[in-house]
C-alpha cells in the first residue's frame, strides 16, 4: 500500500516528518535516513544496525546472501 501526506520543505532544506510516522516506524531526532530517487520520486529508507546478538539464517547462509537485493535494485525492478 503506498501512503501519501504532504509535508513542507523547510529552509536549508530541512523537512518535518509526521508525529505518527516518526512512532510507526521508531524514528529519532539522530537517526539516519537513506534517500533514495527513483523515476522522480523520493524515498526515503530507515538505515538502522543490524542486530547481531542472533544470527540471520538467511543473510549469514552463503547460498541465499549471493541472491539478496538492495532496496534500490528491489525499487527498480518495480
Amino acid at each position: 500500500m503506498i501512503e501519501s501526506k504532504t509535508v513542507l520543505l523547510q529552509e536549508e532544506g530541512m523537512l518535518i516528518l509526521p508525529a505518527y510516522l516518526l512512532r510507526k516506524h521508531g524514528l529519532k531526532a539522530g537517526d539516519v535516513l537513506e534517500l533514495s530517487e527513483l523515476d522522480g520520486a523520493i524515498v526515503l529508507t530507515p538505515r538502522r544496525a543490524p542486530d547481531k546478538s542472533t544470527p540471520d539464517p538467511i543473510v549469514d547462509d552463503p547460498q541465499f546472501r549471493s541472491n539478496l537485493k538492495t532496496i534500490q535494485e528491489m525499487l527498480e525492478n518495480l
